[in-house]
């Protein structure tokens, strides 16, 4: 379901829905409001800092709680107990988002972006799914004559 988000844009309520049985669709739209203030502060973030392509923040519950209904409850390890979220802004109004884990003295310690991007590649380089799914994405937003960012942003 699409709705108007606070930019005026169309915004799509909850991730991955429309091929998911209709129980877990239901479990993810309980959910969507409150994971949407998440990805509104991540917006936000990129607004207020327009030089920076990485974040890293405490996953929300609800994001969580979204994950888990897609993935699977989820399992951190005892030397990194703690759930963020790793974002990367691929293109203006673009992001992607996966679940890191870390210690609990990372909590409250603001990263640079150097420091989010090593986080970011680290899971990349692990996960070769993530570089997938950003080539597919700029490769149809160009397709499309849409704004990516210049090509060393997002190496």
């Amino acid at each position: 379901m699409k709705r108007k988000n606070g930019t005026g844009r169309p915004h799509i309520e909850a991730p991955c829905t429309d091929t998911l049985a209709d129980g877990k669709q239901r479990e993810m739209q309980i959910h969507a409001e409150a994971a949407e203030k998440a990805t509104d502060d991540d917006r936000r973030f990129f607004e207020d800092h327009p030089n920076r392509t990485y974040r890293v923040r405490l996953l929300s519950q609800a994001e969580r709680a979204q994950f888990e209904i897609l993935d699977g409850v989820m399992k951190p390890l005892a030397e990194a107990p703690i759930a963020f979220a790793a974002i990367k802004q691929i293109a203006p109004f673009v992001r992607s988002r996966v679940v890191v884990f870390g210690p609990l003295g990372a909590v409250g310690q603001p990263l640079t972006d150097e420091q989010a991007r090593g986080i970011w590649e680290g899971y990349a380089d692990r996960h070769p799914w993530v570089r997938e799914q950003e080539a597919k994405i700029l490769a149809a937003m160009r397709q499309h004559g849409a704004q990516v960012f210049p090509e060393g942003r997002n190496a």
